[in-house]
């Protein structure tokens, strides 16, 4: 009977700590001959997984090999305890990964999915701006060397105000930084990237946000970029630009702009440092603040963001 192919995994890494890890560095491009051979001898049938994973897995295991060690030495464990621990939670994300990459994909197709990777990656901001419905765009506010203080410099609105008569104007947050991608190890993967696209779904929605950091002649920028419902349709978004009314390491919040100065956002969407997503509707900002900084964040949930790679998503 041919190995399933989680033990497969499990097994090169059962192997690969054995044999390799004293002479990590030293031994590098044996261990690849080595795991290459093992491969080889234990054939997968077409039907068993998609050879993309597995090829995911490998780019792991080297990336990780620095944080496995770590583990293993540092917390004084054995090796068959961390190789239990660590290949059970990677396989778990993998397949959990793999689900919602299924999943986005049947709503969304991998041509729309790319098509908007594009745009980010290589879109100049102000296009992206009006291609999210800004009408007039709102840039150059670093070119002064200093920030506006007034919102309607900054932002485009679908009525004219003052910032003191405007009720969600003490939340929004005019120079926010994105600080819980910066502390976020996933969001860290393979590097940090002053433009994003994020795909993020719960158990009925799919979003996809565009995150522009570090603009050199603008302030921050966070997009609604496109939005699908999985089972029950609940409301149609177009293309839009969210504000973002809380910027910490372990958590973000983004809102949808009210539709008149003396109400608050229909929508919040709040992404944790974990990939936790949550979409919030209809409350006071103060509340949906408080209350998200409440949450007991558990170790296994299936509401994630993730950042978008050319056909797929990272994981």
């Amino acid at each position: 009977m041919k190995m399933n192919i989680l033990d497969k995994v499990c097994k090169i890494r059962l192997i690969f700590v054995q044999y390799h890890n004293c002479f990590w560095m030293f031994k590098k491009i044996k261990i690849v001959l080595f795991l290459s051979v093992f491969l080889v001898n234990f054939p997968i049938t077409a039907k068993a997984i998609p050879i993309g994973p597995i090829k995911n897995l490998f780019i792991e295991l080297f990336e990780k090999a620095p944080t496995f060690f770590d583990d293993l030495f540092k917390g004084g464990k054995k090796a068959d305890e961390v190789i239990t621990n660590n290949t059970s939670k990677n396989l778990d994300e993998l397949g959990s990964a793999i689900k919602d990459q299924k999943i986005i994909f049947k709503k969304v197709s991998k041509e729309t999915h790319n098509f908007h990777l594009e745009e980010t990656l290589n879109k100049s901001n102000n296009e992206i701006g009006l291609k999210h419905g800004v009408k007039v765009a709102k840039t150059g506010a670093k070119k002064l060397g200093e920030y506006s203080d007034n919102l309607i410099d900054l932002f485009d609105f679908d009525f004219l105000m003052d910032d003191k008569e405007f009720l969600l104007s003490p939340y929004i947050l005019k120079n926010w930084t994105g600080r819980v991608y910066q502390a976020s190890k996933y969001f860290n993967r393979p590097k940090l990237d002053n433009k994003m696209l994020l795909v993020c779904k719960n158990d009925n929605e799919i979003f996809y946000f565009t995150i522009l950091l570090n603009n050199k002649d603008d302030i921050n920028r966070a997009y609604l970029t496109n939005y699908k419902f999985i089972t029950t349709y609940t409301k149609k978004f177009p293309r839009q630009e969210l504000l973002v009314l809380h910027d910490e390491n372990k958590l973000k919040i983004m809102s949808t702009k009210p539709f008149k100065p003396d109400v608050y956002p229909s929508d919040y969407f709040i992404i944790y440092e974990n990939q936790f997503f949550k979409h919030a509707k209809y409350d006071d900002p103060k509340k949906i603040i408080e209350n998200s900084k409440k949450i007991r964040l558990q170790k296994e949930f299936s509401d994630k963001c993730y950042k978008a790679k050319k056909n797929g998503i990272i994981y």
